[in-house]
């Protein structure tokens, strides 16, 4: 004959132990935890990446701008073949030495329907606002603000070796963040490219 024996019975299978609910307690302080630290790098990153990227844009949108150049109805027509095109106003397109102030931030150059260097790029102020930007004056001494420009810092422009035809053009332009550190973060963005002018012996 087999003895028979039978399992104890728990009292209550309700509820958790002290073991299950400490792992829980944990497992939910991590959790939390987590959120909380993803939460503040991408506040960090929203509120100093995304200002850095402005300054990056302003300061190459000064460069395609005073470079490459915008169309212009000051600076004429040119043709090829039947169709005819509207001339751009940067400084690819100089025809003679240009002239750049003592100070650096102006250069005065001539395309081809002027006769002497009748135009500008130069650093401004802008009188309602007090921001820098690039202004553009054409050939009827008209200044054209780039808006793309405002909040640009500094504009420098200079012969690379003295060289006549080779104009190294420097845009800065530096921000103080505040707010997201325990002190001031500042951010600086310098871009700088030499243009060759091929129509400038």
């Amino acid at each position: 004959m087999f003895r028979i024996t039978l399992p104890l019975k728990r009292t209550s299978d309700k509820g958790f132990t002290l073991i299950e609910s400490m792992t829980a307690s944990v497992i939910a302080l991590y959790v939390m935890l987590a959120a909380w630290a993803l939460y503040t790098m991408g506040w960090s990153w929203w509120h100093e990446i995304a200002p850095r990227v402005e300054a990056e844009r302003i300061a190459r949108s000064a460069l395609s701008n005073i470079i490459i150049g915008r169309v212009d109805s000051t600076a004429g027509m040119y043709n090829i073949g039947t169709v005819n095109y509207s001339r751009r106003n940067g400084l690819l397109g100089a025809t003679a030495v240009p002239t750049i102030s003592t100070s650096q931030q102006e250069i005065d150059f001539a395309l081809e329907p002027d006769a002497s260097n009748v135009r500008s790029f130069y650093l401004g102020t802008d009188a309602v606002t007090g921001e820098n930007l690039v202004y553009y004056q054409d050939s009827t001494g008209t200044d054209h603000p780039i808006e793309t420009t405002r909040g640009i810092t500094d504009l420098r422009f200079e012969k690379v070796l003295s060289n006549d035809n080779l104009i190294r053009v420097t845009a800065s332009v530096q921000r103080t963040i505040t707010g997201t550190r325990s002190g001031n973060y500042n951010i600086a963005v310098t871009y700088n490219e030499v243009v060759c002018l091929r129509n400038v012996q």
